[in-house]
């Protein structure tokens, strides 16, 4: 191994395999720092150059860009709470509301050192563990990816804060959206409704930026100031890098957690992020500030979201089994160049192994450092009037919103979920576990299903099975005696006073959820038990939830006095009213302008138009406007190459003339 290694040093460390590692590394963050893009799409725009390269350049390129893909995507999320990509989804949690008390700095400075540190421990586990886990993965079946998939979902309870309720409702109803599309089991077209829209179900990304970001620019609209309520920034770097130090333990935890969920096929590294936060939030000390910008909210996924590379080459070194959509891209190329995955790679191509392993390494340290060279200048955006960052946010999330599958569905669907997030927020409700749940609930669906035609229900028995519930079990007990030992007892922490408006609206919201629940079961009705049984478990378990949210809800306005809840300002409130009110208005007219008019013209206008309502000047305006066309030129027509279609008031010149 050592002989390999040096081989695998002295070939990585030539100038040309160096240097298409440097580009990779570039052109990766660059990509990850777009909301909404990702890496996926570079990776396919370089496969062909890739595919003639030799063995070590093309493990240099590749895993360059796929390495630090997890690295540059925390300046968005941070920043205007739009995921940069799935693996960036749990950094907004905690490091949006850091932007928000002006640390933005101290956010970046953690997660620069946590990401390469979480890589370099994935890339550790790698090399060790490759003899290791094959037999272990192997002996998994679909009992335990089911359990795994539950202990995913068990992070609900503990991302729901004090309302642990509203996080089940939620993650039901997050579930209920992953059953939408056509069901592999019996070819049933589940809530299509005759139409070919939805039979691919609804991306992934449309419900990220419902319901994170729309919701916030919302707010900041409302609010009308810069994303930091405060005067300056100060020196939060230098704090931030410490921060991941003083938790060094955390780190490593969260980093085996990436590394695993990594190793796992199917399980999806999307949730790698997801696991970790959940792990911080049951374990650590003084949980109660997570969600309101606590640094080891920053510091846990950002370790996991990193470490699960090393841990998703695992599969695909051993077993040619990619661990994710980029890593079967990779695989492509790999083996278009003479990289044969299985034995081959622990024996006669163990230098190439090798070499991957060095890759993850050196690419790791190079990113972090030029994200913590830009973070000085990103954490400023920070501090920029509203009506420059919200206009701009808009557009990017309905220019990536139509990217999805370049149909207008994909803008409404958006525009949906947008409502839902904002009707969330007001609400108070967690949106998180609904998140998670869109993630994990095709694979709950398809592991239950699996291991009950298989084994039926015998599987529960299994001692993998066993092992993992037990694990379940621990990670929701723990909080739990945690807040008991507090002195809190089993009423958790205690909730903020909500007047009575507050609970009469959340219970018009419920109902809602109820009605939806209820269609859905009735709907459902008339198809195969396989591929309606899910749908009849979730309104069982999520109808009686929402009645019992009722029903605390009238209890406490039946004891309600004026003293239990701050006085409300009506004038205040109406003004809120009407702002909110506007800035749905707002995103209404950009989403039916680009459906009018196309979206160039609106991108220049939309920009020009909200800047100048909302006192900035001409030069900011046609600065801003100008900028947002490069934009959307640059990646949607240029890199993405969508097709954009014929604006509607356009369509009679159109045809008149052909």
């Amino acid at each position: 191994m050592v002989d390999a290694l040096l081989i695998a040093i002295s070939e990585i460390f030539r100038p040309w395999p160096l240097f298409l590692m440097l580009i990779g590394i570039l052109g990766s963050s660059f990509f990850a720092a777009l909301p909404g893009i990702g890496v996926l799409l570079l990776i396919t725009i370089v496969l062909p150059f890739a595919i003639t390269l030799d063995p070590y350049p093309a493990i240099a390129f590749l895993l360059g860009i796929g390495a630090v893909s997890n690295t540059a995507n925390t300046f968005p999320s941070v920043l205007i709470a739009v995921p940069g990509s799935a693996g960036s989804q749990a950094t907004i949690v905690d490091g949006f509301p850091m932007a928000q008390k002006g640390e933005a700095n101290r956010a970046f400075g953690a997660a620069f050192i946590a990401s390469p540190l979480g890589g370099i421990f994935g890339a550790g586990v790698l090399l060790l563990s490759l003899p290791i886990l094959k037999p272990l993965v192997l002996s998994f079946g679909s009992p335990e990816f089911l359990m795994l998939v539950i202990w995913g979902l068990s992070a609900v309870g503990v991302l729901s804060g004090t309302a642990p309720i509203k996080g089940l409702i939620a993650a039901i109803f997050g579930v209920l959206v992953s059953t939408i599309g056509m069901d592999n089991k019996t070819g049933i077209e589940r809530f299509s409704f005759g139409g070919e829209y939805l039979v691919d179900g609804i991306s992934l990304i449309l419900v990220g930026l419902g319901i994170f970001a729309v919701p916030e620019m919302i707010a900041l609209a409302v609010r009308r100031t810069s994303i930091a309520q405060t005067e300056g920034l100060g020196h939060g770097l230098v704090q931030g890098m410490r921060d991941v130090f003083d938790n060094w333990w955390l780190v490593i935890r969260c980093s085996l957690i990436g590394v695993w969920v990594g190793v796992l096929p199917g399980l999806g590294s999307s949730v790698a992020d997801w696991f970790a936060y959940a792990h911080a939030v049951q374990t650590e000390k003084n949980p109660e500030n997570f969600g309101k910008g606590d640094v080891r909210g920053v510091i846990a996924p950002e370790a996991s979201n990193n470490a699960k590379e090393g841990g998703a080459l695992i599969p695909t070194i051993a077993f040619g089994i990619p661990g994710s959509t980029s890593l079967a891209l990779m695989l492509v190329a790999f083996i278009s160049v003479g990289i044969t995955p299985g034995a081959a790679m622990l024996t006669e191509q163990l230098p190439y192994t090798m070499a991957m392993i060095v890759v993850l390494v050196v690419a790791n340290i190079i990113a972090a450092g030029l994200a913590l060279a830009a973070a000085g200048q990103f954490a400023k955006l920070s501090l920029m009037p509203f009506y420059i960052i919200v206009p701009m946010t808009l557009i990017l999330c309905v220019s990536a919103s139509y990217a999805a599958h370049y149909v207008w569905w994909d803008v409404l669907t958006f525009l949906s979920f947008s409502v839902l997030g904002y009707f969330m927020k007001l609400f108070d409700w967690p949106r998180p576990p609904l998140l998670v749940a869109v993630v994990l609930g095709g694979q709950l669906e398809g592991y239950l299903w699996l291991s009950n035609a298989r084994y039926g229900w015998t599987w529960l028995l299994q001692p993998g099975v066993l092992a993992i519930l037990a694990l379940v079990i621990f990670t929701l007990v723990v909080p739990i005696y945690k807040r008991y030992r507090r002195g809190q007892g089993a009423r958790g922490a205690p909730a903020e006073p909500l007047s009575r408006a507050h609970r009469w609206g959340d219970i018009g919201f419920l109902v809602l959820l109820m009605g939806l629940l209820g269609a859905a079961a009735m709907v459902s009705d008339d198809w195969a038990l396989r591929a309606s049984l899910m749908i009849f478990c979730l309104a069982g378990v999520g109808i009686p939830l929402s009645l019992g949210q009722i029903v605390l809800h009238l209890r406490a306005i039946a004891g309600w006095s004026p003293d239990q809840a701050p006085p409300l300002d009506w004038a205040k409130a109406a003004e809120a009213t009407r702002r909110t009110a506007i800035a749905l208005l707002w995103l209404t007219v950009l989403s039916a302008g680009v459906y009018l008019v196309g979206f160039h013209l609106t991108v220049a206008v939309y920009a020009i138009v909200f800047i100048r309502v909302y006192g900035g000047s001409w030069r900011e305006a046609l600065i801003i406007a100008g900028l947002g066309e490069l934009f959307v030129i640059t990646v949607f027509d240029w890199l993405l190459m969508v097709f954009w279609p014929v604006p509607f008031l356009f369509e009679p010149f159109i045809e008149g003339w052909f």
